[in-house]
């Protein structure tokens, strides 16, 4: 389905009925990984985002964080009700925001996230970085950025795993990825860590073997008693596909209410 929202055509996936769930993606993914929720009696809402799946293509300029949570809230009108925002990796610094800025949210999920680097020398190292690969995905072409992504070592996945979300990153546009580094990665979003006291509930869930993540994930807790750590065994980065059976009874948990 596309939707058009503040100017741009986005892919927009829905299902089920009841309390509304956003949910978002993280970086080469796209709104089907809705597919990857269990079914429960609520509405999910699964968008694109910015520079990702079939969502139209924008400039540069209208990219970064205060536009994708502009375009966010712009769902959020779309149901009266509170509402639960989950989100993966970049999408759960995107929900992250969301959930600071907008009180609609009462409840955030965020999956192998982080609320940006503290230090201002870190964001530009970070930027330089982010920089260097955007050049790298529109030089050498998206085939060769999943083969190198492929290969990271925050990943627990198997060659079925990898083969399975292969298609998904080869689809993707690479100078809509690499523009999405630039404005969007996380060098270039502001740092969230002095806000951390205006979340709603949240709940972080990491992947057991995801060192850094579980790392940043505990600095939250310390900072802000709110936040409480759900651990995925036997999954790095991505516990949602690496350990897809135990993600699916925690979503359902923590959903439909429960601890």
């Amino acid at each position: 389905m596309i939707r058009r929202i503040r100017g741009v055509a986005y892919e927009v996936l829905e299902r089920g009925q009841g309390r509304p769930v956003l949910l978002l993606h993280g970086f080469t993914g796209r709104a089907d990984w809705l597919t990857r929720f269990p079914d429960l009696p609520v509405r999910l809402v699964a968008p694109s985002l910015l520079a990702h799946g079939q969502t139209a293509h924008a400039e540069l300029g209208r990219l970064h964080m205060s536009q994708q949570v502009r375009d966010l809230a712009a769902i959020l009108d779309t149901d009266d009700r509170p509402w639960t925002v989950i989100g993966y990796s970049l999408g759960g610094r995107i929900g992250m925001t969301l959930a600071i800025c907008d009180r609609r949210v009462e409840h955030f999920i965020g999956i192998s996230t982080t609320p940006g680097l503290r230090l201002s020398q870190e964001r530009k190292e970070r930027r330089i970085q982010d920089a260097q690969l955007a050049a790298f995905i529109e030089q050498a072409g998206i085939e060769a950025f999943v083969d190198r992504w492929e290969q990271l070592p925050l990943w627990h996945q198997t060659a079925e795993m990898r083969a399975s979300l292969r298609p998904e990153r080869l689809a993707q546009s690479p100078s809509a990825l690499a523009n999405s580094l630039r404005a969007i990665g996380t060098g270039s979003m502001p740092s969230l860590w002095r806000a951390l006291d205006r979340l709603p509930r949240t709940d972080l869930i990491v992947g057991e073997q995801d060192l850094k993540f579980k790392a940043i994930a505990k600095q939250m807790s310390d900072v802000h008693p709110l936040v409480h750590i759900h651990e995925i065994s036997a999954a790095g980065h991505a516990p949602h596909i690496e350990n897809a059976q135990q993600f699916g009874t925690m979503i359902e948990k923590l959903i439909l209410g429960g601890n």
